[in-house]
């Protein structure tokens, strides 16, 4: 059989597994996975006729997405072998890890933290096997059941798909949403942290610093429990009894009681404020989120005037470029911040300036004919992905601005084992708003998500702590609206590009997913993604 191989051809004689391909020149286990013939495989996949292969690093987001799903699983083995009727939970992304729960007979230790890493890395040193068994839909929904594995295999109900993996590690059983490596020796790092009241789970230890964040995620994770909406299973079953209008309604209900909340603290408790800075990664409803904020303080009195740092963007032949030539628009650089800080001083001081608007077809930057005046009881709103780094506001008081970070913090995971990343959230809905409003197909905002995701680990995650107010803009319904619309888009990146096998992800998410038809409100941070919001200009 003739291979080939990062465009280079070998032969192999009989039919071999990725992983033993891959023992002839990769010593340090740094492949996780092979795409043959344009599809995604796991090393124990069987090449038995000519293929092409390419080769996914520890390093790539596949690779990432593999060793922590890896990880996942042998701390769920060490854990169900030293307290076997515990309850797990993987809750949310914390630090570059995984926030966990342990319910058991008492409550968690670091004692028994230490334990449990000890128990993982005796795993790892005997080269666990993890094994993965195909199963008929309605077989492994029963076999779910009688290992009490009972969120896993409700979901399940609702998978198109007639077959499913259930992968097996030292006699545990499990479901997980993606591929999985050989056996445990391939994590050559793992940390576990103890925090109260539960502990962190990712590659390496960090000192403990995003609590902000924390709050607010363990806050929604609470109340998805309490609307008894804590995974996509429980969705499903209130779409399939009629209950997508009160999901929407709760949803909307929240986000409405959190504006009000915040608006009501910056009138009473910011008599100085002249500046609200917003700011979020892309998709996280930045645009919505400030025009609705601004609607709560004209209640309470005040008069914002709302203001996009995108508007201040060098004109484009100024714009700083990636690598492969094209535009970087998520470098700060790529903001005019002279410009920017000397308009917004100017502004403060109530005094006259003529505001910028940028044009993303022509790349330009014009201005507008009549002069903007700050009078004395009117204040800034600025939303741009910028707004909490330092060099935005340099020449403003800090007394005079509050900062807010906003993000789609889902508390929504597949089940008790599997997350659904918060990123995934902004990706899905970035697609559907950039084929209706840019003119972009699932294939290019796919490719520039990267660079995207570059952008805010190098110019935004670094500052959200230092916000005043973290606000959460998910909506536990939003992706069942958005199925049927992604879905579609989904199916038209075309097998011989290389983001079909993210877009094949990321529509085998949504397939878990019962689409609901429901009248989204024109207000709605939804709305500003699938159209019909009333602040589209």
């Amino acid at each position: 059989m003739l291979l080939n191989i990062q465009n280079q051809q070998i032969e192999i004689e009989k039919p071999m597994r990725l992983e033993d391909i891959i023992k002839t020149y990769d010593s340090n286990q740094s492949i996780y996975a092979g795409i043959v013939d344009g599809k995604l495989c796991e090393l124990t996949y069987r090449i038995e006729k000519n293929a092409s292969i390419e080769w996914v690093k520890k390093d790539s987001m596949i690779g990432k997405q593999i060793y922590e799903r890896t990880l996942t699983f042998v701390f769920i083995v060490a854990v169900k072998h030293l307290f076997k009727n515990a309850n797990i939970h993987i809750e949310f992304t914390f630090q570059d890890g995984l926030y966990c729960s342990i319910q058991k007979n008492e409550s968690l230790t670091p004692q028994d933290v230490n334990k449990i890493k000890q128990k993982m890395l005796e795993i790892i040193h005997k080269k666990a096997k993890i094994t993965r068994h195909i199963l008929p839909k309605n077989q492994a929904i029963d076999f779910l059941k009688k290992n009490h594995l009972e969120d896993k295999a409700d979901l399940l109900q609702y998978r198109s798909k007639d077959i499913c993996s259930i992968y097996e590690m030292e006699g545990i059983y499990d479901y997980f949403y993606g591929f999985m490596l050989p056996d445990a020796s391939y994590l050559h790092d793992i940390s576990l942290q103890f925090f109260a009241p539960g502990l962190r789970l990712g590659r390496y230890d960090v000192t403990f610093q995003h609590y902000k964040l924390f709050q607010v995620m363990k806050e929604y994770e609470e109340w998805g429990k309490l609307i008894d909406v804590a995974n996509v299973a429980k969705m499903n079953e209130k779409i399939m009894n009629g209950q997508t209008n009160e999901l929407m309604l709760m949803s909307e209900a929240m986000i409405e009681k959190k504006l009000s909340e915040l608006a009501s603290y910056i009138a009473k408790e910011k008599e100085h404020l002249k500046m609200i800075l917003i700011a979020g990664p892309s998709s996280a409803g930045k645009t919505t989120f400030s025009k609705r904020l601004g609607i709560h303080l004209k209640i309470l009195g005040m008069d914002p005037i709302t203001i996009s740092m995108d508007d201040f963007y060098l004109n484009r032949t100024q714009t700083p470029r990636l690598l492969d030539g094209s535009y970087d628009f998520e470098n700060i650089e790529a903001i005019d911040l002279k410009l920017f800080n000397e308009t917004m001083l100017q502004l403060i001081h109530h005094k006259p300036v003529y505001l910028p608007h940028y044009h993303f077809q022509t790349g330009l930057r014009e201005y507008n004919q009549q002069p903007t005046v700050l009078s004395p009881r009117q204040i800034l709103i600025i939303e741009g992905i910028h707004g909490l780094n330092p060099r935005t506001s340099y020449y403003i008081p800090e007394n005079m601005k509050m900062k807010i970070y906003i993000n789609a913090l889902t508390h929504l995971n597949y089940d008790n084992h599997n997350r659904i990343p918060t990123s995934d959230y902004r990706l899905i809905r970035r697609i559907a708003r950039d084929y209706q409003f840019r003119n972009a197909d699932a294939t290019e905002t796919i490719r520039r998500w990267k660079n995207v995701q570059k952008g805010e680990e190098q110019y935004i995650y670094p500052y959200q702590e230092q916000a005043d107010v973290i606000f959460n803009t998910s909506m536990v319904y939003e992706l069942a609206i958005l199925k049927p619309i992604v879905q579609k888009l989904l199916l038209q990146v075309s097998p011989k590009e290389k983001e079909y096998i993210e877009a094949h992800r990321l529509y085998k998410l949504l397939d878990y997913f019962i689409a609901a038809k429901v009248d989204v409100p024109q207000i709605s941070i939804l709305a500003e993604f699938i159209g019909n919001s009333i602040f589209q200009e």
